[in-house]
């Protein structure tokens, strides 16, 4: 039975965002529409004593434009939530942190990327301290600790260290990989106690983006070949970026397509994981990977409509890789140092699906959803740790088998749950 006003489960960036409070004058918590961020701030700002206000009212969003200094003004504390409807908002509160620089005064949330909107990005720049809020982890569905175990990952010197340690770790075989993908990170559509309550969900929360969200980012006149690119994109999910294919697939202008794909980006609808390469400068060159931000979105926007048809769906491995990488990308922002995700690819055709990059190693991991695994499944790994040997003194594959393994010295198998829920 779904209750009105669900307990609040803890998220796994509230300490960052706490921090970053502590520290910055203006914080920005970004994301996906539905992805819990107002809650997030609803919560924190009980415990701060913060004023909320919310541009989704017409009337707060028309004093927003009119005289937006009326919103802060006797405050010591403000969230202004949905910011992005008001970006002209954000000239008027750089002059009020000049003018009283207190810490954390300002926190904003925004379903939009602010820092790919580059006029609203340069508004805030030495001010602002920027978080993302993903949709829910597997540790966040738990209520456990997530992250765990990728940073044991990063840290370990040798694969016997980390196997010394598996017993910390146990794998959930309460979940299944078509189950948890189909199911997704949106807290509002896992409430639901059916796949086709959630289609119904989903429906609406497409509707919602086109119609709404889509429109205050840039004036779209023709929103079903906006939806058409967009299920394209998402049918692409784990490929490279090629725009011009798939602005021929969808019947644009390649112009077209670029910026339509830029906006399924700052809307954080699309995410894009760049090339490793030891030159940076290569990274920048190489085409981008795009997965959805949402497993469980984009397999309404690829028309499976139930975990038994996922199961069954050439599309498993790909969203599979895109629910992995919403784990990855919210694990690496928890680490104590900086972290990438990126993948690798040679000329050869030698693949890596992640290579997770920190100041001081690099670690390569295959997505399998087979429960066995073979020496072709293993190329990857062992051509990347043949080529960066320094860096990467072992790999991981992440596979649907629930046994801990070492098939090389060098490598170790684990049950994909270890990872996303610990």
């Amino acid at each position: 039975m779904i209750t009105e006003n669900p307990p609040f489960i803890p998220r796994l960036q509230a300490a960052r965002l706490r921090a970053a409070l502590a520290a910055m004058r203006v914080v920005v918590l970004t994301g996906a529409r539905q992805t819990g961020k107002t809650t997030l701030a609803r919560e924190l700002g009980r415990e701060d004593d913060r004023a909320f206000v919310t541009l989704d009212r017409p009337e707060t969003l028309e004093l927003a434009q009119r005289d937006p200094e009326a919103l802060w003004e006797g405050l010591d504390r403000i969230t202004i939530d949905e910011v992005q409807r008001s970006p002209q908002l954000l000239n008027y509160l750089k002059i009020e942190v000049d003018r009283n620089p207190a810490k954390g005064r300002f926190l904003l949330t925004g379903s939009a990327n602010l820092l790919l909107m580059g006029s609203v990005s340069d508004s805030l720049a030495g001010r602002a301290g920027y978080i993302s809020l993903p949709p829910f982890t597997l540790a966040e569905r738990m209520n456990v600790e997530g992250g765990n175990l990728l940073r044991l990952l990063l840290e370990a010197p040798s694969t016997a260290a980390v196997l010394k340690r598996r017993g910390e770790f146990p794998s959930r075989d309460l979940f299944s990989i078509p189950s948890v993908v189909f199911e997704g990170g949106y807290p509002e559509a896992l409430q639901l106690g059916s796949d086709s309550a959630r289609n119904i969900w989903r429906e609406g929360y497409v509707a919602t983006y086109l119609e709404r969200d889509l429109r205050n980012l840039s004036a779209i006149a023709d929103l079903p070949d906006f939806l058409r690119l967009l299920r394209l994109a998402i049918l692409r999910s784990g490929q490279l970026v090629n725009i011009d294919g798939l602005a021929r697939d969808a019947g644009l202008a390649s112009s077209t397509a670029r910026r339509w794909l830029n906006l399924l980006e700052v809307s954080c609808q699309t995410v894009t994981v760049p090339a490793y390469a030891t030159n940076q400068s290569k990274r920048l060159i190489k085409s981008p990977k795009l997965y959805p931000t949402d497993s469980g979105l984009a397999c309404y926007l690829c028309g499976i409509r139930d975990a038994s048809s996922l199961a069954d769906s050439p599309q498993l491995g790909s969203l599979f890789e895109a629910y992995v990488l919403q784990h990855f990308a919210a694990f690496a922002d928890l680490l104590p140092v900086g972290a990438d995700v990126l993948y690798w690819r040679t000329v050869r055709g030698e693949e890596i699906d992640f290579v997770i990059e920190t100041p001081t190693r690099l670690l390569p991991v295959e997505v399998k959803i087979s429960r066995t695994l073979g020496r072709r499944d293993l190329r990857g790994l062992n051509a990347f740790l043949e080529e960066y040997p320094d860096g990467a003194p072992f790999g991981v594959v992440l596979y649907a088998g629930q046994e801990w393994r070492r098939p090389a010295r060098n490598i170790i198998a684990i049950p994909w749950s270890a990872i996303l829920g610990n």
